[in-house]
């Protein structure tokens, strides 16, 4: 499973145009001229080391603060507050981020200056994401799309076109992920912008690993790897690098693909990305996994767990919990694993985390299956054949879900639901039978 969670955008070109070189609809309150060419120079400096030395960003965005914050120029003070907010996000410090967003929000607000006040909405969202209330999210990416349709600044729309996208395929919905992802690929390819093409090429590679055509991935995620470097931007490599790891390992040549993590992992803890260090490892532990070194790999997947509940970040929670069960269940532990696949899909739940939810039912089943409670089992495999056909959750599987979950139902209701479940067990078998090919065909 790849981790999607962590392709988010965190685009310097995009800061540089939108914020420094963009004109402002109100005027900027009287400041020291001589001050506000060194907080410039600052903060273009700061935009251009982000990607490759998050501590040199933070210590020219502080003294730009301070020079700024001195000569009463509100523009240059308010991007530096930004830049802080960027240098939390990329750690996942969230919590730290958002305060240095709000600042910069009010400070733009006191000029006019609503293109940088849709770039604070943006990655306001973005932190929202990363805790996994995509609700909340959507709504922060929708009033920076707002703006930046309404001021007409392409690379701010195709940067909101990219990050909704992210939210849709969070939501399991792959068709509307791909429709916003190629927005924001036109829009980069009519402005001539390869450097940020990079974070899109990611994004509909990651989409073509879940549809499993791993050689589109592959082929993809080379050139963005490429074109990272091309731009000395050492996240996206990093990123680049993690997800091929990823596609080759679904493709079982799991020697390459821990060499690719490895090198992920290296790059990631020099940039202090915890959250991407959370993906590479439970990458790495999948890999141990499919070598049936259970120890090693679920060393992983808790070393993964520790970073992401530090992070708040439910979603990683969930699919640490997911892999810690498949291992235990890989070693012959059902009992065991049932207890991290009903966290995690409690946690998948609450969420809305579609395909969490989907792996946790399918998950489920193999377990009560083991278990030789098969009422439990075809239960599972039922909701998971639903979900499948509609990501929707409608009536019809609230009420299986709610009759599987419920105790101390009235045996006219239990009749009932065996008959219903006798009726489908035609599909129940199939599907179980593919599940269990499937899980077994890596290895």
């Amino acid at each position: 499973m790849l981790n999607y969670a962590k392709i988010r955008t965190y685009l310097t070109g995009c800061l540089t145009v939108i914020i420094l070189n963009t004109g402002m609809a109100g005027q900027d309150l009287v400041f020291d001229k001589e001050i506000s060419k060194q907080v410039d120079s600052l903060n273009n400096l700061g935009a251009h080391t982000i990607h490759s030395d998050l501590e040199k960003t933070n210590e020219l965005a502080h003294i730009s603060l301070r020079l700024a914050s001195k000569g009463g120029y509100l523009k240059g003070r308010g991007i530096a507050l930004v830049l802080l907010g960027n240098v939390n996000l990329f750690k996942g410090n969230y919590d730290e981020a958002i305060p240095f967003y709000n600042d910069a929000v009010e400070t733009f607000k006191q000029i006019g200056f609503e293109a940088g006040v849709g770039t604070c909405y943006n990655n306001l969202a973005l932190i929202y994401e990363g805790k996994s209330d995509y609700e909340l999210a959507m709504e922060f990416f929708m009033k920076s799309l707002e703006l930046e349709i309404a001021h007409e600044n392409q690379e701010g729309m195709a940067l909101c076109y990219n990050n909704i996208a992210n939210c849709y395929y969070f939501l399991a919905d792959y068709d509307q992920s791909l429709e916003y992802h190629y927005k924001s690929l036109e829009i980069y390819q009519s402005t001539n912008n390869e450097e940020e093409t990079v974070s899109v090429l990611i994004s509909i590679a990651a989409i073509m690993e879940v549809q499993e055509l791993y050689d589109q991935a592959i082929k993809i995620n080379r050139k963005a790897i490429d074109l990272s470097r091309k731009y000395s931007n050492v996240y996206y490599e990093a990123m680049g690098m993690n997800n091929l790891g990823s596609n080759l390992y679904f493709q079982g040549h799991f020697y390459e693909a821990s060499k690719y993590l490895n090198h992920a992992l290296v790059l990631r803890d020099q940039l202090d990305d915890k959250a991407g260090i959370t993906s590479t490892l439970k990458n790495l532990g999948k890999v141990y996994q499919m070598k049936k070194e259970y120890d090693r790999a679920i060393g992983y997947f808790f070393k993964s767990l520790k970073l992401s509940e530090e992070l708040e970040d439910k979603r990683s929670i969930a699919e640490s919990f997911t892999l810690i069960g498949e291992n235990l269940l890989d070693k012959g532990l059902p009992s065991e694993a049932l207890d991290y696949f009903r966290q995690s899909l409690e946690i998948a739940n609450e969420i809305g985390a579609r395909k969490e939810v989907m792996e946790n039912y399918e998950n489920l089943s193999m377990v009560y299956a083991k278990l030789n409670e098969h009422d439990s089992a075809s239960a599972y495999i039922a909701l998971y054949a639903m979900m499948s056909d509609s990501l929707a959750v409608d009536e019809k599987m609230a009420i299986l879900e709610e009759k599987l979950l419920t105790p101390n139902k009235s045996n006219d209701n239990l009749r009932s639901y065996r008959i219903a479940l006798w009726i489908s067990s035609i599909v129940i078998l199939t599907l179980i039978l593919i599940i269990f090919f499937r899980k077994k065909q890596t290895a």
